[in-house]
């Protein structure tokens, strides 16, 4: 491996006695992208987004680290550079396998500059959701792994909000819930309409546009 060597590696059974014995402050951050966080992850870690973007931006010193965490976190976090540092990926073994210009290669190298211990979580979080599932917290029972997919099967749980006052669902949910929900309209989308490019959100939002320029009252000028 040609970067300089970054980090060491820590194994899920020694991370969760660490957790649970609450001895030492551990700090878990979780690279992947939001949408696998999202899903689901090890409980209280805080998700740094694995984009182009941020990697450049931290690449180029544009932002610390340490603001950075304290952006991504959910509640005000309590930084203390001597306490531990427990990073994760997906599924990455230890620090040799990872590429020098990667994202969580740069990630390791920025945290190490600003805390005195900082570790690979060995095997990420397939590893460690695979052995102590009671401990990830995420919604991946509500949506489906791969959302590019949106047809593939998953339990029927009803339609799911994903505004104020938008509902996204299949014809099942349409004939037990519009009722109970008290939904006043229904947009059929074919999933054809993405498959051959389209954005589904697009394909909605001017959908939903178009219904309310149609139904909008219209003023009278000559009042």
């Amino acid at each position: 491996m040609a970067h300089e060597m970054i980090g060491t590696q820590i194994v899920t059974e020694r991370l969760v006695a660490l957790l649970e014995s609450g001895t030492e402050k551990v700090l878990l951050i979780d690279s992947r992208p939001f949408v696998e966080y999202n899903t689901s992850h090890i409980l209280e870690a805080i998700n740094i987004n694995c984009s182009k973007l941020m990697k450049r931006r931290l690449q180029q010193d544009k932002v610390l680290i340490t603001e950075l965490i304290q952006h991504s976190a959910k509640h005000k976090v309590d930084i203390d550079c001597s306490q531990k540092v427990v990073v994760y990926d997906q599924s990455s073994q230890d620090v040799a396998s990872l590429s020098s210009d990667c994202f969580l290669t740069v990630l390791l190298g920025k945290l190490e500059k600003s805390f005195s211990s900082v570790h690979l979580l060995a095997g990420g979080f397939a590893e460690f959701s695979r052995c102590f599932p009671g401990l990830c917290e995420g919604k991946s029972t509500l949506v489906p792994t791969c959302i590019s997919q949106p047809c593939l099967p998953v339990a029927n749980i009803g339609p799911t909000r994903i505004l104020p006052n938008l509902y996204l669902g299949c014809q099942r949910d349409v004939l037990n819930k519009v009722g109970a929900l008290k939904i006043s309209f229904v947009a059929r989308f074919i999933v054809s309409s993405w498959r051959n490019g389209a954005c589904p959100l697009a394909v909605i939002a001017n959908t939903l546009a178009h219904r309310e320029k149609v139904h909008r009252p219209q003023c009278d000028s000559s009042v």
